[in-house]
C-alpha cells in the first residue's frame, strides 16, 4: 500500500504500473481531471473523472440549491481528483471543486478500479457540500477531512467523517480546523492542521501546536491566502 496526499506527482500504480493520474492546467493551476492508462507503443487511454450533474446537486444539496438557485443549463462545475491513496488495484480518492462565483460541484470519494477500469463514487449527505480535503482508506472504514473551497481562495473547515465499508454508515465529526492529512498512529488518528495537529481516539480531539503544546481550540482560519 502507498500512501499520498494529494495527486500532484507522476505516481505509477496498478497492475504492471501502467497507470498514473493525468495532470494538466486549469484556472487553479495543475491538477489531476482523471486517470491515464499506457496502452505500450506511446499509446495512452485517458480515463476522465466523472463530473456531478445538475440533477444530483438539486438532490443532495437542497439547502444550498435554496440560497443560491440556478437552472439546469448553468450548472458550471470543475471536479478534480485531489488527496488519494492507493490500495492494491483501486486508487482511493476525493473530489475536490471551487465553490463559490457560480462554481459548484457536489463532494464525492471512491475509487478507480484498475482491474476493470471503472470509476465507484459515493456522495452520501453528509459529504455532499465539501470538497475532500485528506483522506486514509483502512480496511475497515475510509476516513475523510472536509472542508469548502470558496471565495478569496479560502478553505473553510467541515469536519472529519468516518465511512463504513461495510455498511456504508456514515459518522461526522464537527472540526473547527481543517484536516490537511489523516495518518494512522497507534490506535489513534493523528490529524495534521495549519500550525499544529490533534490525535483522534474514540470521538475524543487532543490539540496540540506544532511544537507539541496542548490548546484548546485553534485559531479560526484566515479568510484568504
Amino acid at each position: 500500500m502507498i500512501l499520498l496526499l494529494a495527486a500532484t506527482d507522476a505516481v505509477i500504480f496498478g497492475p504492471g504500473g501502467h497507470f498514473q493520474f493525468e495532470q494538466s492546467n486549469d484556472s487553479f493551476g495543475i491538477r489531476s481531471h482523471g486517470i491515464i492508462e499506457q496502452l505500450g507503443s506511446n499509446q495512452t487511454k485517458f480515463y476522465p473523472l466523472p463530473q456531478s450533474t445538475a440533477e444530483e446537486y438539486f438532490r443532495l444539496r437542497p439547502e444550498d440549491l435554496l440560497r443560491n438557485p440556478f437552472r439546469p443549463e448553468q450548472y458550471d462545475r470543475q471536479e478534480v481528483i485531489g488527496p488519494y491513496q492507493i490500495e492494491n488495484a483501486r486508487a482511493w480518492f476525493g473530489k475536490q471543486y471551487y465553490d463559490s462565483e457560480g462554481e459548484r460541484g457536489v463532494g464525492a470519494f471512491g475509487y478507480f478500479d484498475t482491474s476493470n477500469r471503472i470509476y465507484e463514487l459515493f456522495s452520501p449527505p453528509e459529504v455532499a457540500r465539501y470538497e475532500i480535503s485528506a483522506i486514509l482508506v483502512q480496511p475497515d472504514c475510509v476516513w475523510l477531512g472536509l472542508d469548502r473551497f470558496v471565495e478569496d481562495i479560502s478553505k473553510v473547515p467541515g469536519g472529519l467523517v468516518r465511512w463504513d465499508r461495510m455498511t456504508q454508515a456514515v459518522q461526522r465529526y464537527p472540526l473547527e480546523f481543517e484536516v490537511d492529512e489523516i495518518r494512522a498512529v497507534g490506535d489513534s488518528l493523528r490529524l495534521e492542521t495549519r500550525g499544529g495537529y490533534a490525535l483522534f481516539r474514540g470521538g475524543a480531539l487532543r490539540r496540540f501546536l506544532a511544537d507539541g503544546t496542548p490548546i484548546a481550540k485553534f485559531p479560526p482560519p484566515p479568510t484568504q491566502f
